[in-house]
This record gives structure tokens, sequence and C-alpha cells, in this order.
């Protein structure tokens, strides 16, 4: 109610700062831009101060690997074995269902030498209705699923690539257990297995490290204001990240998980028999932050490795001061750029419109987005 009570109405909103003529607008639109930045670098000071004097024992918290941590992360990426993935989900909506192209990247260093692997797949989701009126019941809903379904394929895909490919190290972009997957992704009696066995055989594996950009949670943004590069810390437990998906969050607005009692049960025995073992570590190589999940027996290897590969790979000091970086893992981004590069989704949309209309005029408009028939 207080939260309620502080924000503006848009009557306010407009007050402070009314509509105004295009060029009006931009005659001094750098400044007003400039002083907005200015505001919130010298914002960020003074909370990291004030959190600081305020709760003085979070200091504690806060660490950063040692010299030697970071030269054993250095001395692997040049004489270990560095693997990542990324992939890319190309969905192309038909009347019937959806299209779709899965690809999937590995990068993957021994040494000086840089080895590519590309997988692909490609299916159709549809109703799998055997009767006009049963077509048109299961359309909404195989529309609705297809997204969630093809994207848990990526990232599934992803994840079993990775595991199966012979490495030292491993990286992930994104969440260990990403959305899609920790739904079930429609069907969580046939998918939450496999997944928590992929999950197992990683936390198996020990060295591991999962990116992903920091989240809107304000305890998460506390942290983040706290870090300096090179610095890091443990924010959670993927125990205590689950538990709060499966049973929902009223301060960050987290409904709870809709499971049938068998995949509930589950669900909680794998965090109670796995997830305490994977640790939540918000970390910075430059003045970004991202969160990192790793094997709890190995936080200091592993943000050493994410700060090395951040950094040392890109050709920067370890330190971590070079202020015009992104500070994210070269490897996954390799990946990411690759993925992008030989598996475009515009590629595979237009083809696929392509094979439509050449099966008729009037079938393949009748299958083709009408966004996708404008002049």
């Amino acid at each position: 109610m207080r939260a309620a009570a502080t924000r503006p109405s848009i009557a306010e909103i407009l007050q402070a700062a009314p509509w105004q003529q295009l060029e009006e607008h931009l005659n001094d639109l750098p400044e007003r831009v400039d002083r907005s930045i200015t505001t919130a670098h010298q914002a960020r000071t003074q909370y990291r101060q004030e959190l600081l004097s305020q709760n003085p024992a979070i200091a504690t918290r806060i660490k950063r690997p040692s010299d030697e941590q970071l030269q054993a992360a250095v001395d692997l990426l040049q004489s270990g074995t560095v693997a990542a993935s990324d992939g890319t989900v190309s969905p192309v909506p038909l009347v019937a269902g959806s299209k779709i192209q899965v690809g999937v990247v590995i990068v993957s260093n021994t040494g000086s030498m840089v080895s590519l692997v590309t997988k692909v797949f490609e299916t159709e989701l549809n109703t799998g209705a055997k009767s006009a009126s049963e077509f048109f019941q299961q359309l909404r809903t195989t529309r609705a699923i297809s997204n969630l379904v093809s994207r848990a394929i990526m990232l599934f895909g992803e994840r079993n690539l990775l595991i199966e490919h012979q490495a030292d190290w491993r990286m992930i972009h994104g969440e260990l257990i990403p959305h899609e997957l920790r739904t079930g992704a429609g069907r969580p009696s046939q998918n939450l297995p496999p997944t928590f066995d992929l999950i197992n055989r990683f936390i198996a594996s020990e060295r591991f490290i999962a990116v992903s950009e920091s989240s809107d949670d304000i305890d998460i943004l506390n942290a983040a204001i706290l870090l300096e590069p090179g610095e890091y810390i443990v924010i959670r437990s993927m125990a205590d990240t689950l538990g709060m998906f499966l049973d929902g969050d009223l301060e960050t607005g987290t409904a709870r998980a809709n499971f049938a009692a068998p995949d509930l049960s589950r669900f909680r025995e794998f965090i109670a028999r796995s997830a305490d073992k994977v640790a939540v570590v918000l970390t910075k190589a430059a003045d970004k932050p991202f969160l990192i999940e790793c094997h709890s027996d190995h936080i200091d290897e592993s943000v050493a490795l994410f700060l090395a590969d951040s950094l040392w790979t890109r050709g920067h000091a370890l330190d971590g001061m070079a202020s015009a970086i992104r500070g994210f893992p070269y490897h996954i981004d390799l990946a990411d750029q690759v993925a992008r590069t030989l598996l475009k989704g515009g590629e595979f949309r237009s083809f696929v419109e392509a094979r439509l209309l050449a099966q008729g005029l009037e079938e393949g408009l009748f299958d083709l987005d009408a966004r996708r028939t404008r002049g």
C-alpha cells in the first residue's frame, strides 16, 4: 500500500514532462539525457556508501578471486578446453501450428585452437487432430504453446549438446534451468524428468558456469550497486530460486507454479537432492553486473574463469577497470555471433513463406501472417 501511495499518477507524470513538438523535443535532448546519466552515476556512489554504512556486515560477503585463482583461469584458457553453447530458434507461425528451426553452436578452445560445432533441428508443431472439430478445439492451445515449446527445445538442446561435448569447463548462456524448462513446456510429467537428469549431469561435472543478465529483484540491484569490477557476492542458492518459483513470492509479484501433485513432488525432490549444490552469484568484470550459477564448491574458480574470459581473452587487464567493455564471457559471445550469422531466423522464415507461395497463392496467403504481406 505504501508503494502505491508514492507512485505518481499519469497526470502527474505528464505535468512534470508535458508533450512537446518534435523540433522542441530535439533541441535540448542531448543535455537532458546527459543530466539523467550524471544523476544516475552520482546516485550509485551515494547509495553504495549508504548501504555499506547501514549494513557493515555486507562488506564481509563481498569477495574477489585471488591473483593465483585468476592466473589459474588464464592458464586454463591457454592450455585447457573451455566450451560454450548458444542457440537460435526460428518459429514460423502457420494456421495449423508452427514450423520451427532450432540451431545450436558450441564454441570450444584447446589452447589457441578454436573449434565450432553446429547442430540444426527442424520440425513442425501441430495439433495432431484427426477431425475438423478436434482441429479447431486444439488450434488455440497449439498456437499458444508453440513458442514456449520451441524455446524449450532450443534451451534443452544447448545444454544437452554442451554436456556431451568434451571439455574441462562449460559455459551456458542464461540460467541453468530457465523458465521454459522449469515449467515443463506444457507437459511437466514428461518434460521435467529429463530436464532434472540433464541438470544433475552438470552438477556432477562440477565445472560449469551459467551466465545471465541480472534481474529486477531489488535485493540483487542493491548488491549490484555495492560491487566494484572484479568483485562478487553470493546472492542465494538455486534451491532458493526454485523454491520461489514453486511457491511464489509476494514481494516480487511472482505467482506460484501450477503443477499437479506428482509433478510438484518430483520438483521438490529435485530441489532437496540437488539444488543446494548450485550457488547464484552476482559479479562484475566491468561496470555491468551479471548473475552466474556455478557449483557451490567452486565459486572462486568459477568467478575467476568468468573474469578471465570476459577480460583477458579480449586483451584487457584482469583488474576490470577498462570502462568501455561489456564484461561478458568471450566464448559465449562468440557462440551467439556464430549462431546468429549461420542460422538467421529471418532467412528460415522467408524460405518457408516462399515454399508456401510456391504451393499456390491462395494457400500461401491464407497461412501467412497478414503483417508479412504489407507493402
